[in-house]
């Protein structure tokens, strides 16, 4: 087993920007791609070093730009960090296929990868993940809470710069109350996850690790993922398995029915009284899966 269960590395990008990925496990072993939430980070992923061993996986975990390590991007895209994304593993050594998981919003960065590169991936799945905002036909599909919020990230969304300054100040000198007012404000299946010590802990450096920069790169997340997508869902072909919660505070499961009906070639896991932070708890049985696919 590595002595090593996670190490940071940063890719400079064409255009000069550095991109951070966090690197799990073995490089030997198979590459697992995943795609962060929005106010997060590659930090998300669950300590088990000896699941990632027992399976031969590896997991790339990169950090979007504003995130992390990574530099800021005020232009980025779904479809520019799909291909940022593809040349910093392509830099790690890594030229086959990928399977691709995406949590909640990284689960639009997911589809985008999916979409656009479909001879580099292997498997998609979705954990709670998001819905392309941007898209005409998706928006009217959209529960009336999440028009609310592009509207607003459209029209409005200069406001908020001060408000991601003052959370970035707030996440770096008090992580643990910040974690814990975030979790209030979810609903009961989210606050019960997070009543593990071990994911609260994941959580918590995730987002202060996404809050850094200043917050500059949740703001510049949030205006890519409502901007209209130049790709359709109709493109991605790798076999897509959706994982979400009945009780998923963030996500109301009506939309993900319509997602699902949207990807050729999907299966629709609906776990009951599960949240949207799923995946910390299921983390065994889906890579379980992603190693079942693979043989």
């Amino acid at each position: 087993m590595p002595a090593v269960f996670a190490q940071s590395t940063l890719v400079t990008l064409p255009d000069q920007r550095r991109l951070e990925i966090i690197r799990y496990g073995d490089p030997a072993h198979w590459p697992v791609l995943f795609h962060h939430g929005y106010a997060s980070s590659g930090l998300s992923i669950p300590p088990s070093p000896e699941l990632l061993h027992e399976l031969e996986l590896q997991i790339l975990a990169p950090n979007r730009p504003g995130s992390g390590q990574s530099d800021v991007h005020r232009t980025m895209t779904l479809e520019s960090f799909a291909a940022d994304t593809l040349f910093a593993v392509e830099a790690l050594g890594i030229r086959g296929p990928l399977t691709v998981l995406g949590w909640s919003a990284g689960g639009l960065y997911a589809q985008a990868q999916a979409a656009l590169y479909t001879s580099r991936v292997a498997a998609l799945h979705l954990l709670n993940t998001c819905l392309p905002l941007g898209e005409p036909e998706t928006y009217r599909n959209l529960p009336p809470r999440w028009k609310t919020i592009k509207f607003l990230n459209d029209y409005a969304a200069g406001l908020a710069k001060p408000a991601f300054r003052r959370l970035s100040r707030q996440w770096t000198r008090e992580p643990d109350r910040m974690i814990d007012r975030f979790m209030n404000l979810l609903g009961p299946a989210e606050q019960q996850e997070a009543g593990n010590p071990v994911s609260r802990i994941v959580l918590r450096d995730a987002a202060q690790h996404g809050f850094t920069h200043q917050g500059q790169g949740v703001y510049y997340d949030g205006q890519a993922l409502c901007r209209r997508p130049e790709f359709t869902l109709a493109a991605i072909r790798a076999p897509t398995t959706i994982w979400h919660g009945t009780a998923d505070f963030i996500w109301h499961p009506a939309p993900i029915y319509y997602l699902a009906s949207r990807l050729p070639h999907a299966t629709l896991r609906m776990l009951p009284n599960e949240g949207h932070m799923l995946f910390l708890k299921y983390w065994r049985q889906i890579l379980e899966q992603v190693h079942r696919e693979l043989r």
